[in-house]
């Protein structure tokens, strides 16, 4: 069946259309017959006003169309763009292919008949290049999705290292994976300690990309492919989603693929160390000490606090190979999600900028961030009795910034450094909008924004 769209705006155009009894959040979208034409009647109202919005209305138009099962649409984008006088006309046209993309996305690939429609999408000519600009935002997002779907078997540290190869494959990235016997050379010391109870030995994927950018600058994302906690052996109810234990490092991945797909002028580097958290007879413990390639001393006091663990090693990494700027990015701690909730992950800094900024990329990006304190006294909570520091603390409170800590202790004083706790938006708050079911692909479009604003 073919149909089209119809954009009404407001109360004024609602009276036209009696059987249109309420709107909902950002948009009502109903589906009618104007004669013999099928049509969706799409009613914006005032919060339709920022690229998010615009999103989650096209996300929700996608789904209303499969519903029913439309597989041809025509869409007016300028009388869209017209409706919307609060962004540029190019943003908001933007916004919508990115929302009506995303919301197509299906983790389909173990299932034997799927469940996804074609749509043939017929908009004005002139777009075509914004939609392209969109679609490479989608490809990267979808990525980072496909990578936190997979199930724990499937990508252990050796398949995730080849699917890195694969992905980046034909582009300006280039891939190295150190394997076990690799890592410690290369200063990968609590990757090595924390991945060695699996018989998936640990891995670290280095992706480069040098365009032309005058600083050095890194992305390190904690690739845990499955956390069982280690010898402090997770909860049942805990364990059902730790396979997105590695959510930083796929939106690690789906950031370098859009940064290089937009050409941005950055000498970037990525580091994903690769393991797999699980109890043996070779597993690290509780009371182990580990020396990092700085000398630092670390006591383990609990293997279930392994990402901040390997996740040093990555910081560590970036600044010996000259890195004045890195963003790290977890799956962390439980109590991020304390503070925030499941919609919007948290932003520690040694160099924090204006709250306005960071709601604008809040806004631009759908990857909500709240900027964190990093309160200097609490680092004392990770006093060791035989070490330099300890990995976890013995107070139940302020989880998220002690982890946030413990990272800032490997941070030298003149680097700029970005720490972002996701643990609690690896999957969506809600199924709604652009958002399916599985992972959510947060972090992609925040890294892109932070690296772009940095190059700017």
């Amino acid at each position: 069946m073919q149909a089209n769209v119809n954009f009404i705006c407001g109360e004024k155009d609602i009276a036209s259309y009696p059987f249109l009894q309420s709107i909902e959040h950002f948009a009502s979208i109903h589906f009618v017959y104007e004669g013999s034409q099928a049509v969706f009647l799409v009613s914006l109202n005032d919060e339709v006003h920022s690229h998010e919005s615009i999103k989650v209305m096209a996300g929700n138009l996608r789904k209303k169309v499969e519903e029913y099962r439309i597989n041809k649409l025509e869409v007016s984008l300028e009388s869209l763009s017209n409706y919307i006088s609060s962004l540029p006309a190019e943003d908001t046209i933007k916004a919508f292919f990115e929302g009506w993309y995303l919301a197509g996305y299906r983790f389909e690939h173990y299932k034997s008949d799927s469940q996804s429609l074609d749509i043939d999408l017929f908009y004005e000519e002139d777009y075509r290049e914004l939609e392209e600009e969109a679609s490479k935002v989608t490809e990267a997002v979808c990525i980072a999705r496909d990578l936190c779907n997979e199930p724990a078997s499937n990508l252990t540290p050796a398949t995730y290292g080849q699917k890195l190869i694969n992905i980046f494959q034909d582009t300006m990235i280039d891939v190295t994976i150190l394997h076990e016997e690799d890592i410690c050379d290369h200063g990968f010391h609590a990757t090595y300690h924390v991945g060695k109870g699996s018989n998936d030995t640990p891995r670290v994927a280095l992706l480069t990309y040098h365009n032309q950018g005058k600083n050095k600058m890194a992305l390190v994302g904690k690739g845990v492919t499955f956390d069982a906690g280690g010898i402090n052996l997770k909860q049942a109810n805990d364990i059902v989603d730790m396979k997105m234990d590695m959510g930083g490092s796929a939106a690690v991945a789906g950031a370098m693929k859009l940064i290089e797909s937009m050409e941005l002028p950055v000498h970037l580097t990525a580091i994903i160390p690769l393991v797999e958290n699980i109890p043996s007879r070779t597993s690290y413990l509780p009371s182990d000490i580990i020396t990092y390639q700085n000398g630092m001393t670390v006591e383990v006091g609990n293997t279930d606090a392994e990402g901040r663990l390997i996740l040093a090693d990555g910081l560590l990494y970036a600044q010996n190979q000259g890195a004045d700027w890195i963003a790290d990015i977890a799956t962390l701690t439980g109590s991020i999600g304390h503070a925030l909730g499941l919609k919007v992950a948290g932003l520690f800094s040694n160099k924090l900028e204006s709250l306005t900024e960071y709601e604008r990329i809040s806004q631009e990006t759908g990857d909500h961030i709240w900027p964190m304190p990093m309160v200097k006294e609490y680092k004392g909570l990770l006093k060791s009795e035989t070490a330099d520091i300890k990995n976890v603390t013995s107070t139940p409170f302020g989880g998220a910034i002690t982890a946030a800590s413990f990272l800032h202790s490997f941070i030298e004083k003149d680097v700029k450094w970005y720490h972002i706790d996701m643990a609690n938006t690896v999957k969506p708050f809600e199924i709604s909008g652009y958002y399916v079911e599985g992972a959510s692909g947060f972090g992609v479009r925040l890294l892109t924004e932070l690296v772009k604003k940095e190059v700017e």
